[in-house]
């Protein structure tokens, strides 16, 4: 067989293969990048709550949330909240303190939102928590 007219007659299977593979190796390029977007909040929200964590266990609960505040600067803040608890109810010096920081999900891809809306109707959160004894009291 001749090599022209072999790629002449295949000429169209390419862009066939094409379309119809592209679409869903875009929509896999575009999930990678939603959960790594996902991962990075995670790991941010979990450090602001470390941040929390210190300062309360050292200073007060106002001085705490400044902490979480600034250290959640990289991100998002649409639905931030901060808890900050006392087993037992109130501060004592030795006792722990635990900080939680939370964020619902956020995905910015529309085909993926569409996906996971579908999947899940539940607001997924995010929720970094941290642990420490108080210093002072």
């Amino acid at each position: 067989m001749n090599i022209t007219r072999y790629l002449k007659q295949n000429r169209g299977q390419a862009i066939v293969e094409t379309a119809l593979v592209l679409p869903v190796i875009v929509l896999l390029l575009f999930a990678i990048l939603e959960l790594g977007q996902v991962i990075n909040e995670y790991l941010v929200l979990t450090a602001a709550a470390r941040e929390g964590a210190r300062t309360a266990a050292v200073s007060d609960d106002t001085a705490a949330r400044a902490a979480v505040d600034d250290a959640v600067a990289g991100i998002s803040k649409n639905g931030l909240t901060v808890k900050i608890e006392y087993p037992g109810g109130k501060r004592e010096q030795g006792k722990p303190v635990i900080v939680t920081v939370s964020k619902p999900i956020e995905v910015t891809t529309p085909m993926i939102r569409e996906i996971i809306d579908r999947a899940f109707p539940v607001t997924a959160l995010i929720t970094g928590r941290s642990v420490m004894r108080v210093e002072l009291p």
